[in-house]
């Protein structure tokens, strides 16, 4: 990618050359790194994961106290 590719373009090569997503999909995964304010790239990297087993998905997904963050300031 050329210097001045922004970081919207960025965002969708990476979904659509990295992760294989469609429009829609692609859509959703921009709305929410821009959220975090963050790229596409560094929220896949940080916050998505694959799993092969069901065990494992429930542990990581459903188990409420797994990765609990407090985001309040002042505790």
């Amino acid at each position: 990618m050329s210097n001045d590719t922004t970081q919207i373009e960025k965002d969708i090569a990476f979904c659509i050359e990295e992760c294989g997503m469609n429009d829609e999909q692609i859509g959703h995964f921009i709305r929410a790194s821009e959220e975090l304010g963050v790229s596409c790239q560094y929220f896949a990297r940080e916050f998505v994961f694959e799993t092969d087993t069901v065990e494992e998905f429930e542990r990581l997904h459903l188990d409420p106290d797994y990765l609990k963050i407090n985001w309040r300031l002042d505790s």
